[in-house]
C-alpha cells in the first residue's frame, strides 16, 4: 500500500514536470509564431539608453505591448545613426470602438496615425533611468517614416528632454559669453572713474543739502504756521455752520446779542 502511494506521488511530480516543460515548450513556439510579419517598427533618432527588450509601450496609461528587438543602423553619409525599435503589441488590449466594424490592427494604427498618433521615449523609473514607449496623439507632428516599408511603422518624436537639449544647442552660449567676458573687462577698466564720480556726486549733494537744510527748516515752519491758520479757519467756519443749523433766523435778523 505505502509502495502504490510512492508510485503515485513520483507519477505526481513526473506529471508536474512535464505540464512545466510543456508550458514552456508552448511559450517558446508562441514566442516563434510572432514572427517579424507582427512587429511593429519605430526609429529613434536620439539615445535610446535606458530602453530593453521588455520594455513596456504605453497608450493611455495602459500596457499594450513591449519591445521584443533594437538595433542600430548607421548612415555613413551624414554620419548619424538610427535605432530602430521593433514592437509586438497585445491584440487583445487595444480594439476599435465600433465591434460592428471588423479592423485589423495594422489598419486600426494606420487610422491612429493619419490622426496623430506618434511614439516617443518616456521615462518609466526616475532612478534607475529605465525608458519605456508612449504613444500619443500629436497631429502637428508630421508624418516622417523612415523605415523600407518592410515593416508597419508608427512616426517618432522627440522625447522632452532631447526637444531641451535641442532647443539649448541652437542657443549661442559662445558668443553670448564672449560679450559678457567684454562687459566685465569694460566695467573693471571704467569702474574706478564711476566709482570717483560717484563720491563726488554723493559729496556735492551732502554740501547742497547742508547749505538748503536753514531754508528748508524756514519753509517747513512757514508751513506749520499756515496750517495753524488754516486749521482756526477751519474751526471758525464750523462753528458758524452749526450756530446758523440752530437758529436759522440770524441769517435775516443777525446774531442776537
Amino acid at each position: 500500500m505505502q509502495q502504490n502511494k510512492k508510485y503515485r506521488m513520483v507519477g505526481l511530480f513526473v506529471i508536474v514536470g512535464l505540464a512545466s516543460l510543456l508550458g514552456i515548450v508552448l511559450s517558446n513556439i508562441g514566442q516563434k509564431f510572432t514572427s517579424d510579419d507582427d512587429f511593429v517598427v519605430m526609429y529613434f533618432e536620439e539615445s535610446i539608453q535606458g530602453l530593453s527588450v521588455g520594455s513596456s509601450v504605453m497608450l493611455q496609461g495602459v500596457e499594450i505591448g513591449q519591445v521584443k528587438k533594437i538595433k542600430l543602423v548607421a548612415n555613413l553619409a551624414e554620419g548619424s545613426f538610427l535605432a530602430p525599435v521593433y514592437v509586438a503589441f497585445d491584440k487583445r488590449k487595444l480594439s476599435a470602438k465600433n465591434k460592428d466594424l471588423k479592423v485589423s490592427n495594422q489598419q486600426l494604427f494606420q487610422n491612429l496615425i493619419d490622426k496623430g498618433l506618434r511614439a516617443e521615449l518616456t521615462s518609466s523609473n526616475l532612478l534607475t533611468g529605465q525608458l519605456m514607449i508612449a504613444l500619443v496623439m500629436d497631429p502637428e507632428q508630421p508624418i516622417v517614416l523612415k523605415g523600407d516599408g518592410k515593416y508597419h511603422e508608427i512616426p517618432t518624436t522627440l522625447s522632452a528632454f532631447a526637444k531641451f537639449s535641442k532647443d539649448l544647442n541652437k542657443i549661442p552660449l559662445h558668443e553670448s559669453l564672449t560679450q559678457l567676458g567684454n562687459v566685465l573687462v569694460d566695467l573693471d577698466e571704467h569702474l574706478p572713474t564711476i566709482l570717483s564720480n560717484t563720491a563726488q556726486i554723493t559729496q556735492k549733494l551732502d554740501t547742497m543739502l547742508d547749505k538748503r537744510s536753514g531754508e528748508f527748516s524756514k519753509t517747513m515752519q512757514n508751513i506749520n504756521t499756515t496750517m495753524e491758520e488754516i486749521s482756526k479757519a477751519s474751526r471758525s467756519i464750523k462753528n458758524l455752520t452749526d450756530y446758523l443749523e440752530r437758529h436759522p433766523e440770524a441769517i435775516l435778523r443777525g446774531k442776537e446779542k
